[in-house]
Parts: C-alpha cells; sequence; structure tokens
C-alpha cells in the first residue's frame, strides 16, 4: 500500500510545471496566496489524503517525508499537517474530535503567550458596537455559527446568545442562526465566515486543534506551532475542484484542506478584516491562545473591539458556564465587554481545571485552561446602554405608544412631558466621577443638553434618581421639560436619549411615540344638576349643555362665548358678566392653581386643567399628598389642601377632580364641534 501511496504522489509531482509564474509570491517557498496556487499542486494533496492511511504518527510521518516536494511537517493529538511545496497546509485527522471539549486533547497546556504591544481598552471613552452607523445603530446584527451543533448539544455556548440576545430590543429579529443539526448537514458557507463585517457580534463555537511543526529528521516536534480551527463547512470529493475555484475568487489566505472540511488559521481572519471597528468577537473553540497568533492577529486588526478566546483546552460545559455569565453582564447589567470579563467569577475565566489522559500509563494529569481577551481601543457595550421606561408599566417604552404630554395639543402652546430614563454599564458612584450626562431630542430639538444628573442632592428639583434592578442600573426621571414646540394631536413623536460617556462616546436610544388626542368630554356634576361639556382642539370649539335648564353654549378660541337669545338667536359676547356667570356654574373652585388663559374663554379653562394639573406640579406643591401611584397602580391619587381629591388615569392624563360631593370627570374622545353664526352682542348686561 505505500508503494501505491508514493506512486500516486509521484505521478502528480512530475505533471507539475515549476514555472517562473506559478513561484510569483512564494515566501521560502511557501505560498499563502491561493489565487497563485497551480491547481495541480493542490490536487497533489488531495491524492496524498485520499491514499494514505491512518496508522501510528511516527510511521505517518516517515512516510511523509519520503514524499518529493514536502516543505513541511506538523504533529498534534488530533491532526497532522503537511504542507507540499506551492501548496496550501492540508490536514489529516488523527482521531475524531471529542463532544466533551472543543477540541485539543493534546499535550500539556502551556501558560498564556501574551501579544506584543497589546493595549487595554480605554475604559473612560467606552462606546458601544455598531456605533459607526449613526442612529441606527440601535438595530443590532448578531452572526451564530455552531458548526459542531450536533455534537454539543443543550450545552453549546452559541445557545446562550441564540436565547438571550433576541429578547433585546437592540436585537430583535436580527439574530443569524446557522448550526450544522447533524454530522453531515451543511447549513454553513464560506461566504458566513466572510460575512463578519456585516454583524456587531460575531459568536462561533466550534473545534480547533494545534500541530507543531517537525525539524529535520527529527521526530520530536517544534516550538513551531500552529493553531486549526474547524470552519464545519464540509465538501465532498467531487466538489474539490469547485471549492478550489470558490476560495481562489475570493483571494484570501489561511484557509488549510483537511479531506473533506476547510480549517482556518488567524491568518485568515487578518487577510479578510484588515480593519475592524466597533465589534465583539467570541470564538469559542480549544487551543486558540496558545501561540499567541489569535491575539496578536486581532491586536493588529482590530481599531476598536474585543475577541474572547480560549487558551487551552476547554471542557464544552465549562465553556458553557464562562460565557452564561458573560452575557449576563453584557446585558443584564449593561457592562462593557472588558468591564463584564473584568467581574466575572475568577473560577470561570482563571486556572479552570482539566483532566486529560497521560500517554504512557493511561492515568490522568492535570491541566488548566483560561479564558483570555484581545482588546483594542475602547471598551465596547453589546447593547445601546439607556432606554425609555414606561411609568405605567416600569418596563421597557414600546415604539407607537400613546404618551402623557403635559398640554393641550395644536393650541400654540410647548407642551411638557415628563422622561424616566433607564442608564445600564455604571454605578451611580463611576457615573459621577466621570462627569457622564444625559441630552434628550424632540423631533430633532435638543430639549435637554448635556444635563449632568448626579448627584442627586435636591429632592424638590426636577430630577429624581433611583436605584434600578441591580447596582448597575439607575433610573432617573427629568420632571416638567420643556418640548419647546406644539405638538400635534394624534401624531408621531421621535424621542432620542444620549447617555454621554464622554465627550465624543455615547449610548443612544431612539423612538417614535404618538400623542393621542386632547379632545374631551367634561361631566361635572353637583347636587344642582348636572353640566356636559364638549372640546375639539381642532378649531379650538367648545360646547357647554345644561340638560336641566335646556341650555347650549359655545365658545372659539378668540374668547366669545355663543348663546342663543330668544327673538334674536345666536349672539357672541365677551363681557366681563358673562365670564363670571359661566364660572360659577362650575362645581368647585377651579381657581386653586392659579390658571390664566392666554387663549379661548373662561369656559376653556376646565379642559385646560387636564393640561396644566400634573402629576409632577403636584409633586412639587406643598399644599398636595400622594396618596396611591406607586410601581403598579394603574392610578396616581393626590388629595389637595385636605379638600380635592385629583386623580390621574393610567396613561397619567387627569381624569377626575372631586370636592364634598361635587366633581368634574373628563373623558378623551374625539370631538367635532361646529360654532354656529352670531353677532356680537353689545348690551352691557343681560343675565339676572
Amino acid at each position: 500500500m505505500r508503494l501505491l501511496f508514493l506512486f500516486v504522489v509521484s505521478l502528480f509531482l512530475f505533471s507539475c510545471n515549476d514555472s517562473k509564474k506559478e513561484k510569483d509570491g512564494f515566501v521560502d517557498g511557501i505560498l499563502e496566496d491561493f489565487s497563485k496556487m497551480p491547481d495541480s499542486v493542490i490536487q497533489k494533496g488531495f491524492a496524498i489524503l485520499d491514499t494514505i492511511q491512518l496508522k501510528p504518527v511516527k510511521e505517518l510521518v516517515k512516510e511523509l517525508q519520503g514524499i518529493p516536494e514536502l516543505q513541511e511537517i506538523g504533529v498534534g493529538d488530533e491532526l497532522l499537517s503537511f504542507r507540499l511545496k506551492n501548496g496550501p497546509t492540508m490536514l489529516i485527522k488523527l482521531k475524531e474530535f471529542s463532544s466533551e471539549t472543543k477540541g485539543g486533547t493534546a499535550s500539556m497546556a502551556t501558560p498564556p503567550i501574551m501579544a506584543l504591544n497589546n493595549t487595554n481598552a480605554d475604559e473612560n471613552n467606552a462606546n458601544v458596537v455598531g456605533a459607526q452607523r449613526g442612529e441606527n445603530r440601535q438595530n443590532k446584527k448578531a452572526l451564530l455559527l455552531a458548526p459542531y451543533a450536533w455534537e454539543f448539544g443543550h450545552v453549546d455556548d452559541i445557545l446562550i446568545p441564540f436565547n438571550k440576545l433576541p429578547n433585546n430590543r437592540n436585537y430583535k429579529d436580527r439574530v443569524t442562526y446557522k448550526e450544522n443539526k447533524t454530522k453531515n448537514e451543511q447549513q454553513i458557507s464560506f461566504e458566513d465566515y466572510l460575512s463578519f463585517n456585516n454583524f456587531d457580534v460575531v459568536h462561533l463555537s466550534s473545534h480547533a486543534s494545534k500541530t507543531c511543526e517537525f525539524e529535520e529528521e527529527d521526530i520530536q516536534p517544534s516550538n513551531k506551532c500552529r493553531t486549526y480551527i474547524s470552519s464545519g463547512i464540509k465538501y465532498e470529493k467531487k466538489d474539490r475542484q469547485e471549492l478550489i475555484d470558490l476560495i481562489k475568487s475570493k483571494n484570501v489566505r489561511g484557509i488549510s484542506l483537511e479531506y473533506g472540511e476547510l480549517f482556518f488559521i488567524p491568518k485568515f481572519f487578518s487577510d479578510a478584516y484588515p480593519k475592524v471597528n466597533n465589534k465583539l468577537f467570541i470564538f469559542s473553540a480549544c487551543e486558540l491562545g496558545q501561540q499567541g497568533d489569535i491575539q496578536i492577529t486581532f491586536d493588529n486588526i482590530m481599531r476598536n473591539g474585543q475577541l474572547f478566546y480560549w487558551q487551552n483546552i476547554t471542557n464544552v460545559l465549562d465553556s458553557y458556564k464562562a460565557f452564561h455569565n458573560l452575557y449576563d453582564r453584557m446585558l443584564q447589567y449593561g457592562e462593557s465587554a472588558p468591564t463584564a470579563f473584568k467581574n466575572m467569577p475568577d473560577s470561570l475565566k482563571n486556572n479552570i481545571p482539566y483532566f486529560k489522559n497521560k500517554r504512557a500509563s493511561g492515568d490522568t494529569e492535570q491541566t488548566y485552561n483560561y479564558l483570555k481577551m484581545a482588546t483594542k481601543g475602547t471598551a465596547m457595550h453589546i447593547i445601546e446602554p439607556i432606554s425609555f421606561i414606561d411609568e405605567k408599566t416600569k418596563k421597557e417604552l414600546q415604539a407607537d405608544t400613546v404618551y402623557p404630554f403635559e398640554g393641550i395639543l395644536e393650541d400654540d402652546q410647548p407642551e411638557e412631558a415628563s422622561f424616566t430614563l433607564e442608564f445600564l454599564g455604571y454605578t451611580v458612584q463611576e457615573m459621577e466621577e466621570k462627569d457622564m450626562s444625559f441630552s434628550l431630542k424632540v423631533d430633532g430639538t435638543t430639549v435637554l443638553d448635556h444635563v449632568s444628573f448626579l448627584p442627586d442632592t435636591d429632592h424638590d428639583d426636577d430630577i429624581e434618581v433611583k436605584a434600578g434592578k441591580n447596582e448597575k442600573t439607575t433610573l432617573v426621571t427629568f420632571k416638567s421639560v420643556d418640548l419647546k414646540k406644539d405638538l400635534k394631536k394624534t401624531s408621531s413623536v421621535k424621542l432620542e436619549a444620549l447617555f454621554h460617556f464622554s465627550e465624543e462616546n455615547y449610548g443612544y436610544q431612539m423612538i417614535h411615540v404618538i400623542t393621542g388626542s386632547s379632545d374631551m368630554r367634561i361631566v361635572m356634576k353637583s347636587p344642582d344638576g348636572a353640566i356636559n361639556m364638549f372640546f375639539d382642539v381642532d378649531n379650538y370649539a367648545l360646547k357647554m349643555t345644561h340638560p336641566a335648564e335646556s341650555q347650549t353654549l359655545y365658545s372659539d378660541e378668540e374668547g366669545y362665548i355663543y348663546m342663543n337669545i330668544p327673538g334674536k338667536g345666536w349672539m357672541k359676547t365677551k363681557l366681563l358678566q358673562m365670564f363670571g356667570a359661566v364660572a360659577q356654574l362650575a362645581p368647585i373652585d377651579m381657581d386653586f392653581a392659579g390658571l390664566k388663559m392666554n387663549k379661548g374663554s373662561v369656559m376653556h379653562k376646565i379642559p385646560a386643567f387636564a393640561a396644566e394639573i400634573t402629576i409632577s406640579m403636584l409633586e412639587k406643591e406643598p399644599k398636595a399628598k400622594k396618596i396611591s401611584g406607586d410601581i403598579g397602580s394603574e392610578k396616581t391619587v393626590f388629595i389637595y389642601d385636605g379638600r380635592l381629591t385629583i386623580t390621574f388615569d393610567n396613561q397619567k392624563r387627569l381624569e377626575s377632580l372631586v370636592e364634598r360631593g361635587a366633581d368634574i370627570h373628563y373623558y378623551y374622545e374625539e370631538q367635532q364641534i361646529i360654532v354656529p353664526n352670531a353677532q356680537v352682542f353689545s348690551i352691557p348686561s343681560f343675565i339676572n
């Protein structure tokens, strides 16, 4: 069989044309560029894979050393590598990967090799993944590749981001998950590994193993080692030429070929991605840190970002536990990747014991593993660490929700609103020490500009600070914010929140909410009867009916009050006597807040109270006492001056004013009021 093997190889070798053209791009006889490799040399490598038989490693090495044009041989516990002159590295699997580890059942684990000139992430200039995409960066994308899902099963660490990321608003419907469900299934493509720039987070869960080069005539491996990452890209013998053509068309390096699978060395990533900005990579496989090549590679190509990888042999369950904690810290606590890594329990990332068999005696020896981080530039958050909170549900505000703006819409007067924001990733002390601030835009207009919200020393001001769900979460409410514009009813409003870490870097959320309507039906009741009032904000028209007296009054935005006088028809007036007479119809004292009208008549005071009497206003009023409205409450209730009960509905709108059997109830319903044609009434008085 050995003679047949050498005969087949020789046929390929003598058919090779060693022209000068084929030698272009070679370094010491080794060609890295697939596009310059002759197909004949690549096929020679496949011929060896097709004909060689597994046997003890020493015999395999001797057999390969007998092949003319052999350039190098490398040996590991799971892989044997060889390279023919002018050809790619070819791999022979010495045994199948274990389902208990992520590759690398090889020799004694080595201590970490640190990359040269490695720089730490700048925590003072933390940023978010995808920050180069402006507003759209809050719609982040994740790529999850699981080549060995069929083998790792329910403890595959890829399932952690698969289950967690879609629940975060930044990644909803934007997580791409590709898995090989069976050993022979092919769902992951070469294109997937060339698409990393399209994603903000990339998590690869696979096998990796190393081989170490043999010196000439020496059967012991040297310290010249290389790590190979299993891609999960499978191919059949009949598809080899098609694969070669595909690789050459992409003009990439760092690819190695096994009998039916494609492998990568770190050089592949530096060649495919010369610059990496604002991204997070997790490569979960064994022995990626043994030679320092993966860290050196990413230290050279990263401008801003982090890469996590395993130093030595990693047990599948250990990997699952470690990344479960890392993702929780990045998502639940909002920490940047380096901070989350730093705050992980030491037992999950350092000196993780692993027992393996000794070759000679069959006994076990204990080795140790480490989770490592390559980092460059700024510390990356994988989520935007700021979000609007719905005061009703105490959860994240959802898009197209009716927001409780304070004011009458479309009255030429700017509205106000209170906003509660959740800040993630930093303790109160950290935010204060780094002088972090907040900005708010409403429909593109800046209404709060770099506002410092810490320390919270004045409990009577317009900023309220509360602790959140954990020590890295803070809830801040900005009360009675002047929106600097008059909003339209039942319209969309764009809210933008900016959490400034520094002058250049910030967290961001943008959401569209709607205003609802300021139209109202108001019912005023007293022991003497009931009065109905209807308000149409479109034309600022108001209609009031007194069923017991069979009276109907109107009022317009100019301040005229309309009354149907027998024998004269509809008349309108601005006489003070009329104002006073109408005001007396209100069942309670309506001037307790000192409201001054700048539009409409005294009748408009009653709907105007729905805008002027707000929760934030009453919270600062010494005469008002809040008696309900805490978390989970559907309504908020105040007692004013010991006599007036003021209730707000679940959308924080004024619902009722009640005093000693008299009450005013507000119902927010669409109205269409047409004011009648009328003559101006100028007689001094007509009311007894």
